[in-house]
């Protein structure tokens, strides 16, 4: 048996290694053109992209090394029933879990490592490339302009383009979300622009033409004014130039491990708690309220009536206020739960597609990369919508995030159950049937 085990294990390797090789050039080519864009028509440096490209490595294998395991075991177990392979060891008394045994135990090993690199390695280098994304964009301010996309990585506005010429650096279909502090707001539009950045001053300064500043009257907010020009200069100053990783220090929820996941948890929980508390006080004060007879402390001339409307006003927004405070939280709960269990399903996910491609790949009994990656490529598909519909719904509340999480793994477990009957006793079993069977034999 172990020299069976051994060449189940060298059989699942080869393929495992050039699965991951092509869903990693995948990745890779749909991110390469972003990279090529900052050092060629950015100017970025090269060591900098570099560093970029390499942090964004850790995400590319999470997501690589459960497919490159799906591909690996359908071409092994498929290649072993096409020549016949598995027919022989079944027929000398080895059944065909026992012979899914080895490759079991590489998925159990290889889920145990994913789940370490996912809490410990992703969150931290999804960490780094966003804080040398920020550094690049305060560095090269010309880089955080991109077509099509809401900017706000230049203090004081909001930046939009529709499309952009790099070479020229000029801007077309420009709209100016303009919020400064102490002064009033403005929205510009302009048909066509220019960008110049100013490296010895530090800032940048967008002209544009032939637009509109669309504005409120501070004096009287229902007056709006708007204002034609033909050309109006917007500088930008003190963006920052140094390029470094040391300035940011906020972490969204991809960039957190699961103990400051846990942390971030029980702060929400402790926010609910207090919410609870300020409505429990409101309400044993509205209750005392109706028996106990108050102080007169209104102004002189108010009516008993009028003071307590204001007061059940004030009490109202108070009780709308934690109410609010309790909702967020739920929701930052549900969204910080969602991406606890993310990690774990995405990691446990090498044992479910295993379970899945085994049995599947000795009953197609086709051992090619071609049938292997389209079969694949559904399955995946299939496991992803799950996932980030199942995110989706969690975020919203409206299924509970660990079922949510989960989904994906259980479809998967539910075929593979299916699958692997299908192999052992050559058809599904009818249901109807066996429980008649088993009546039978009680009576």
């Amino acid at each position: 048996m172990k020299i069976l085990d051994r060449y189940i294990i060298k059989n699942l390797f080869p393929p495992f290694l050039g699965a991951l090789g092509v869903v990693l050039f995948v990745l890779v080519m749909d991110f390469l053109l972003d990279i090529l864009n900052l050092i060629i028509a950015k100017g970025v440096p090269v060591w900098a992209v570099g560093k970029l490209f390499l942090y964004n490595l850790a995400w590319m294998l999470s997501l690589a090394i459960p497919m490159a395991s799906l591909v690996a075991s359908l071409m092994a177990y498929g290649r072993m029933s096409e020549d016949r392979e598995i027919v022989a060891a079944r027929s000398s008394g080895i059944s065909f879990p026992r012979m899914m045994m080895p490759g079991l135990l590489i998925m159990a090993l290889l889920s145990a490592i994913m789940v370490i690199f996912n809490d410990k390695v992703v969150p931290e280098y999804n960490y780094k490339a966003k804080q040398m994304m920020v550094q690049i964009h305060r560095k090269k301010p010309l880089a955080a302009i991109r077509p099509r996309v809401f900017i706000d990585e230049f203090p004081g506005i909001v930046l939009y383009v529709g499309d952009m010429d790099d070479k020229k650096k000029i801007l077309y279909d420009v709209l100016i979300f303009e919020k400064k502090r102490g002064a009033k707001s403005r929205t510009i539009v302009a048909p066509k622009g220019k960008v110049r950045y100013n490296p010895e001053a530090d800032e940048i300064s967008f002209t544009l033409y032939g637009g509109q500043i669309h504005e409120l009257d501070p004096q009287d907010p229902s007056r709006y004014i708007r204002i034609d020009f033909d050309k109006e200069t917007i500088v930008i100053s003190e963006l920052g130039t140094k390029l470094g990783e040391e300035a940011r220090t906020f972490r969204g929820d991809r960039e957190l491990n699961i103990a400051m996941i846990k942390e971030k948890i029980r702060s929400c929980h402790a926010r609910i708690d207090s919410a609870l508390s300020s409505l429990r006080q409101i309400a044993a004060s509205a209750i005392d309220s109706l028996w106990v007879p108050r102080a007169y402390r209104g102004k002189p001339g108010a009516s008993p009536t009028r003071r307590a409307l204001l007061r059940e006003r004030r009490r109202a927004g108070l009780i709308r206020r934690q109410i609010y405070v309790i909702k967020q939280s739920e929701r930052r709960i549900n969204k910080l739960t969602v991406e606890v269990h993310k990690k774990y399903a995405l990691a446990l996910a090498c044992i479910f597609f295993f379970l899945v491609s085994a049995p599947l790949g000795a009953l197609i009994r086709r051992g090619g990369l071609g049938v292997a990656v389209g079969l694949a490529f559904g399955f995946f598909l299939t496991y992803w919508a799950f996932l980030i519909g199942g995110e989706e719904l969690a975020d919203r509340g409206i299924v509970n995030p660990i079922i949510a999480m989960w989904s994906g793994n259980i479809v998967m477990g539910i075929i593979a159950v299916i699958s692997m009957l299908k192999i052992i006793y050559g058809t599904l079993p009818n249901p109807i049937r066996a429980l008649k069977t088993l009546l039978r034999h009680r009576e």
